[in-house]
């Protein structure tokens, strides 16, 4: 260690060994921060075409049998909450232990239909926003999240057909085109999770709680 009062003074040895502990110290904890906290690419590069465009093509097929699902439940409303009203009570006839108690059918049959309905909307405005920003923005995050919100859309259309469409009143091909819209979710998501998108996609930056222990 050099004394700056004393340039030519040699140091000591338990001096050296501190200084060499030290820059081993700087440089592990520097290693380790950089595997923690990985650095993002500089350019990426353009997106590969399955994220920016296949599966915006997908996901606008998607969107349009959404959106006439969403026009037909609005005009057909009335007509809807009727058929739900109907079957509910049918439930509670036919099994009062598991339906429905008979003073809340009202409402239910009342809240549901307009709240599916308008849930497609909200889908279908988060789905794009995510999908759109996992492009532009070079978010793996946003693809993950795009993800998510299209596995809980898929979980809900089939609910949706169930207390929406599966009336023999209803136009029959309301089904189909529900069932069209899950399909078509379903390759858009996959368009997003092809092996160029992992690759063009900056590498994951979640915590491992290993290295952060042996950070310490």
């Amino acid at each position: 260690m050099t004394d700056p009062d004393d340039p030519d003074r040699i140091p000591t040895q338990a001096e050296l060994d501190a200084e060499d502990m030290a820059a081993i110290e700087r440089t592990s904890r520097d290693r380790d921060d950089t595997n923690l906290y990985p650095p993002r690419p500089g350019e990426p590069g353009p997106p590969p075409v399955a994220l920016s465009l296949h599966a915006r093509v997908a996901w606008w097929g998607a969107a349009a049998a959404g959106l006439v699902s969403v026009v037909y439940g609005f005009v057909n409303l009335g007509m809807i909450t009727d058929l739900l009203r109907a079957r509910l009570l049918e439930g509670v006839v036919a099994d009062p232990n598991n339906a429905s108690p008979e003073e809340q059918v009202d409402s239910l049959a009342g809240f549901f239909p307009p709240f599916m309905l308008v849930m497609i909307v909200v889908f279908l405005a988060t789905e794009y926003a995510l999908l759109v920003a996992a492009a532009t923005q070079h978010s793996r995050t946003c693809r993950n999240f795009f993800l998510a919100a299209v596995v809980i859309n898929l979980l809900c259309i089939p609910i949706g057909i169930d207390l929406l469409f599966e009336y023999p009143e209803v136009w029959s091909a309301m089904p189909v085109i529900a069932w069209l819209q899950f399909g078509l979710l379903i390759i858009a998501g996959l368009f997003t999770v092809r092996r160029g998108v992992n690759q063009w996609l900056p590498d994951s930056t979640r915590m491992r709680p290993t290295k952060m222990f042996r950070a310490r």
